[in-house]
């Protein structure tokens, strides 16, 4: 039966005919060829649901051919997705292609760790008719982050959580953090990272190798403990954001009280010598895909009944619609349960619909483009509806959000109930969240100019000493300087300590360190300055900017020689640079001055 008319970017797709599709229209198949997966295997266990079995085999070749009527799940376009994030690693993050700050920044962690807080004091905390606390685990309470990416946000989450936690009546409670991803070169990128140095060596971090598509258990690679619904303990806290977007999903439509799985069709016209290059969007711009509904009855579609309870719900209830299925989280959360042997809060942070007003009247969904990657709205309803089926329970805002949604999943039964974990999601999430703070920080951000210093340095405070509002707050905090008292020159510093610490480099084209170093220079504090500067060149390397000023912090100093050492080496990085030849003629003639005036008057 075939659909309604969908429209991506502008341009109309009729389902039952082949199209062209660019990269930022494509949402379904493509063909497969030996290039197509790094690891040759398919993006889902294969045990799961009977049609994971028929994936196209790696040794399909792609020239002039066509793969007809598949689920959207099956699609090796996913392949295409797992290639882009296994090969980039950090480099899908540091130039912005895909977006992270609204779920990587520190007011959102913050948030998080009051949540984590009340989930333990449920767990942990002092029994309410005996006032006695449970013995505390000798097991870690584990917190394991889902395709963690860059890992920014699990050092905000440490930072914030442990400031806090050390002080605190369950500070005997051992919490261990676990980044987890199925990109080698994101391991790779923890290890080294110098953040994360200090929390490894505290036993208080470690990582594994997971695929939330298929992997049932990890083994952590600093402790060497593997972690299984056998050898786990203790509840379990998993931490999901920007994930459930960029995975697997299955689409369907409801019309007139029929249910419809709707398949997709995917062909290529290239020419037979043509060898597709994953790390180009030309492979994109040259497939074909068409769609097809077809009608199905829940019953029997997945191996898993509660999944078909789901489709179900939705052919009783809704009509007039498509609708996505995020059919990888919801395998992802039913492994997660058995691990946890049902003791967990799974909270997660998306762009999504948790309500089911919100999935009326929807045309298929459009890909929102991300470089060579991709992203696809979250039902979360359907995931809160098989956590309701399943006795588990869930956490949602009670308004709609703007940009992020944030909700929580609950099972087990601690022994005071989850209300200490219900009133810390309502403080931290749904009354002053992570969403509205986005959202007022959009609005904020046009008018830096109009605030005054004490003003930015609140804003700065209130944020959790996020670097990027400082960054993108800079110039209007430059322009204040002019005359600063100096309990406020104190304040100033004391801010750039304080953002300097809270910062987790991935290689941006703005570096912190560099525009701390100017901050303190223009309010006299060189040698703090020259830290910075000197911070900033291990970083990014010489540059001419960086060089003179360093060159000028040594000036103030006093310290001539290592001034004039500076500037020279800032001339010969930029023979032309009219400033830095007017200062090196002003050292000279100081140097020379001072000469005549004793050996001691020159540094």
């Amino acid at each position: 039966m075939p659909s309604p008319p969908l429209h991506l970017n502008g341009m109309k797709v009729l389902f039952d005919q082949v199209v062209p599709v660019s990269p930022i229209q494509l949402i379904s198949n493509c063909t497969h060829n030996h290039r197509l997966s790094h690891r040759h295997e398919p993006a889902i266990q294969k045990d799961h649901e009977p049609p994971y079995e028929d994936l196209v085999p790696p040794e399909h070749n792609l020239e002039n051919s066509s793969t007809h009527r598949q689920r959207l799940s099956q699609s090796n376009l996913w392949q295409l997705q797992r290639h882009f994030f296994e090969h980039q690693g950090v480099n899908a993050w540091d130039k912005g292609t895909v977006p992270h700050y609204i779920t990587s920044n520190p007011f959102i962690a913050n948030a998080y760790g009051k949540v984590i807080y009340g989930f333990l004091q449920d767990w942990y905390g002092a029994n309410q008719s005996s006032n006695k606390s449970p013995p505390a685990p000798t097991q870690p309470v584990y917190i394991i982050e889902l395709g963690a990416g860059s890992g920014r946000f699990a050092y905000h989450f440490l930072k914030k959580f442990f400031e806090f936690f050390d002080r605190s009546p369950l500070s005997t409670i051992p919490v261990k953090y676990v980044l987890t991803d199925f990109s080698d070169r994101n391991l790779d990128f923890w290890r080294s990272h110098p953040s994360l140095q200090p929390y490894f060596d505290q036993g208080l971090l470690d990582i594994a190798h997971f695929d939330l598509a298929r992997d049932q258990q990890l083994t952590l690679e600093h402790s060497g403990e593997r972690l299984t619904a056998d050898t786990l303990e203790t509840p379990l806290v998993v931490f999901a954001n920007y994930v459930f977007d960029s995975i697997p999903q299955d689409l369907f439509s409801i019309r007139q009280g029929q249910l419809h799985e709707t398949l997709v069709t995917v062909s290529s016209e290239l020419e037979l010598d043509d060898e597709p290059d994953l790390n180009t969007p030309h492979l994109l711009d040259r497939l074909e895909i068409s769609y097809d509904d077809q009608p199905i009855t829940p019953t029997g579609y997945y191996r898993d009944p509660a999944f078909n309870a789901v489709l179900a719900h939705y052919q009783n209830t809704i009509d007039n619609t498509s609708i996505l299925l995020p059919i990888t989280a919801l395998r992802c959360l039913r492994n997660l349960r058995k691990l946890a042997g049902d003791r967990l809060l799974f909270l997660t942070g998306d762009k999504g619909h948790s309500r089911e007003s919100d999935l009326l009247n929807q045309r298929p969904p459009s890909l929102v483009p991300h470089g060579n990657c991709f992203s696809l709205t979250v039902n979360y309803h359907a995931i809160g509806q098989y956590v309701s089926n399943q006795g588990g329970q869930v956490l949602q805002t009670p308004q709609r959000p703007s940009s992020l949604n944030i909700l929580g999943f609950l099972f087990g039964h601690p022994p005071n109930g989850y209300g200490s974990t219900r009133l810390a999601y309502d403080e931290a999430i749904a009354n002053h969240g992570p969403d509205d703070f986005y959202t007022l920080k959009k609005a904020v951000e046009t008018h830096f100019e109009d605030f005054t210093l004490r003003q930015l340095l609140a804003y700065l405070r209130l944020s959790g000493w996020d670097s990027k509002i400082f960054l993108d707050s800079y110039p209007a905090l430059q322009s204040k300087l002019g005359s600063v008292s100096d309990d406020l020159r104190a304040e100033l510093y004391d801010a750039a300590r304080q953002l300097s610490a809270t910062h987790y480099p991935i290689g941006e084209t703005r570096n912190l360190a560099f525009h701390l170093g100017c901050l303190l220079y223009d309010i006299g504090y060189h040698s703090k300055a020259l830290a910075y500067f000197q911070q900033a060149l291990d970083q990014i390397g010489p540059t001419p900017d960086l060089h003179l000023r360093i060159a000028l912090c040594h000036y103030r100093l006093r310290q001539l020689k290592p001034a004039l050492k500076w500037i020279n080496q800032t001339l010969e990085l930029e023979p032309t640079h009219t400033r830095a030849r007017a200062i090196r003629t002003k050292i000279q003639k100081k140097i020379r001055r001072n000469k005549s005036q004793g050996p001691m008057a020159t540094q």
